[in-house]
């Protein structure tokens, strides 16, 4: 009986942490800010130092390394890579993101805009993520590698602000992969996902 009590606590411990990242993500589309009201020229170049789950296993990294990548106004935008071991997920993000590691049991990351800090795109893994109800057109078929997800396409009934969540089944940590958010940044890091 205890046991059977355990895994219930755990299934709604996680489940709950997923519901709270994905209601952050859905209220962080409500402040977006125009692309062409960011400064072009900040000289000020900041990486972040991602926390650990514990000392002894460290879930992720973030490369010490950075690439020019092109935005659509022409500006080249350094990325950096993201590496979190324990979801066997690697992506890249722009230097206007800042990312930090939940400190709870969930595992994952949030990847937050340095300049709007309620802007930000949730990572999660965990098992048996639920797959929103949406009719097949707010669905997308999507790749990560040689894996199949699915990409959907919501809003919230609310205040119609847009959310959209890449889902997807690890083939061998057989963990399901959410990445939460919305907009071009979204994008951009959803194409750059790849499996480890």
């Amino acid at each position: 009986m205890l046991k059977n009590t355990y895994y219930l606590i755990l299934f709604l411990s996680v489940l709950a942490a997923l519901v709270v990242g994905l209601n952050i993500g859905k209220k962080m589309q409500g402040q977006n800010i125009n692309a062409q009201q960011l400064p072009t020229n900040n000289k000020q170049d900041i990486t972040p130092t991602p926390l650990n789950f514990s000392e002894d296993t460290p879930s992720s990294s973030v490369s010490t390394f950075t690439k020019p990548a092109a935005s659509n106004s022409g500006v080249l935008q350094k990325t950096t890579l993201y590496t979190n071991t324990q979801c066997a997920i690697s992506l890249t993000y722009p230097d206007t993101v800042a990312v930090s590691e939940s400190a709870t049991q969930t595992l994952g990351a949030v990847f937050r805009s340095k300049t709007n800090p309620s802007d930000m795109i949730v990572l999660t893994c965990q098992k048996e993520i639920p797959r929103p109800p949406l009719t097949a057109e707010n669905i997308e078929n999507f790749q990560v590698g040689t894996v199949a997800a699915k990409l959907y396409h919501d809003g919230s009934a609310k205040d119609g602000t847009k959310m959209d969540a890449l889902i997807f089944t690890h083939p061998k940590t057989k963990l399901d992969v959410l990445l939460g958010g919305y907009g071009e940044t979204f994008d951009k890091m959803a194409k750059s996902l790849k499996i480890q």
